[in-house]
């Protein structure tokens, strides 16, 4: 892959998100100036589980928010806590992180926006998944039901991320009240099946993707997993 200084940040985010293709791009941008490039970098590292160097990146760009983030990927509550509570509350991120911090230490005053709950919550949960901070994670989920008083879909984004973890028996606990609060999700049905799967119960997994299908005949992911396991 060849990355030119004057690649767009769409394009980078596309290396990064899309092919995945961290080590070319820290190879690539570890020498830049530019500052969109600096801050997918860390990403990058971030995506890579280099803490120390996405943080560099963020102290030098001057990016608290995403500093304290990577602290608290890194356990390190308290410190995280200190930056995001001396930030000004200006944007629904600073106001995300400091529920965060509040969800996590089980003593929750401000539950966050229906959008924050959307933009932030499956991310953050995922990202703290991969950094192995588990006792985060268990006290996130136990607030479950408090974020979905602003947003039921908060079941449907924890047990999206426990299936992407491959922990289908958590995931089945918020996609059960995911399906009691929404039935008509189509995603919901198709995860359970993903769950099914995962269990060898080839029959529940075809009942429930003939239950997405009746929501969304267009489904496509659906009935590609349909076809598949009917073959089968």
């Amino acid at each position: 892959m060849m990355i030119k200084n004057d690649f767009s940040k769409e394009e980078l985010l596309f290396e990064l998100y899309v092919r995945k293709n961290y080590h070319d791009l820290t190879s690539k941008l570890v020498n830049s100036t530019e500052p969109y490039c600096l801050e997918i970098l860390a990403r990058t590292y971030l995506e890579l589980l280099d803490f120390s160097n996405a943080l560099n990146i963020y102290e030098k760009l001057g990016m608290k928010y995403e500093f304290g983030r990577v602290l608290l990927l890194q356990g390190k509550l308290d410190e995280a806590k200190s930056v995001w509570y001396g930030l000004e509350i200006n944007s629904p991120l600073v106001l995300w992180g400091r529920a965060l911090v509040q969800f996590i230490e089980r003593y929750v005053i401000d539950l966050p926006a229906f959008f924050q709950i959307r933009s932030f919550l499956e991310v953050d949960l995922d990202a703290l998944m991969r950094s192995h901070q588990y006792e985060f994670c268990e006290n996130i989920i136990n607030c479950a039901d408090l974020m979905a008083q602003n947003n039921t879909e908060c079941y449907k984004f924890i047990g999206r991320v426990f299936v992407n973890h491959k922990l289908y028996d958590i995931a089945k606990i918020y996609l059960q009240k995911a399906k009691e609060v929404c039935y008509s999700d189509p995603e919901v049905h198709y995860l359970f099946a993903k769950c099914y799967m995962a269990n060898n119960n080839s029959y529940r997994a075809i009942e429930s993707l003939k239950t997405c299908l009746q929501k969304v005949p267009e489904y496509y992911p659906a009935q590609m997993l349909l076809n598949e396991l009917v073959r089968n």
